[in-house]
């Protein structure tokens, strides 16, 4: 009960930052120095006239969409072999974050998904791995992983049935973390191939 509480807050303060995020882009943003040099920013014009201040665009990180997967194919209670196993599992891919992709101030935890077009079978379990160190064994589609440095990091995962034989494996994905410097209006830097 705690955990569906907790996800719909989740859910609430999200599109509540959402919202306060989208009326704030469509306001333009004034600099003013006083007399003492002290800078500040506002959303009024100041009295001598300057035009509003150029802001860097606002990283967006759209969320996968998931597709509820069926049940594997199998005969009725028959065991499904290795070899149907890696078949029908050939498709297990990491969806989140995507190859190349710069995530912009996860100072909080960073979400990492998994998808395949079946529902797991009992006893099967997701590893996920960052930067070559295990995080998570699951059942989850996603992991919440914290406390990533800036910088360049790579996600692997791994599929494994019952008997712990693995299934199938994803491709990495590369992925960027990223921080503003103290200075956001300095253009932020394009990724390899993007």
């Amino acid at each position: 009960m705690k955990r569906v509480m907790a996800k719909h807050f989740s859910l609430i303060l999200m599109v509540s930052t959402i919202a306060i995020a989208a009326s704030a882009v469509s306001a333009d943003v004034y600099k003013v120095v006083d007399e003492n040099g002290n800078v500040t920013y506002t959303d009024r014009q100041p009295p001598d006239g300057s035009g509003p201040v150029k802001l860097a665009p606002i990283s967006v990180i759209e969320t996968p969409v998931y597709e509820k997967p069926a049940k594997a194919e199998t005969e009725e209670g028959s065991e499904i072999s290795l070899r149907d196993l890696r078949r029908n599992y050939a498709d297990f891919a990491i969806v989140a974050p995507r190859q190349e992709e710069s995530v912009w101030h996860p100072q909080e935890a960073m979400t990492i998904a998994w998808n395949t077009r079946y529902q797991l079978q009992d006893g099967m379990q997701v590893t996920i791995y960052v930067d070559g160190r295990q995080q998570s064994k699951t059942t989850n589609q996603s992991i919440e992983v914290e406390q990533l440095e800036r910088g360049e990091h790579k996600v692997e995962a791994q599929l494994t049935d019952a008997k712990n034989r693995r299934i199938a494996t994803a491709e990495p994905v590369i992925f960027f973390v990223r921080r503003p410097g103290l200075n956001n209006n300095v253009a932020r830097p394009t990724p390899r191939g993007g």
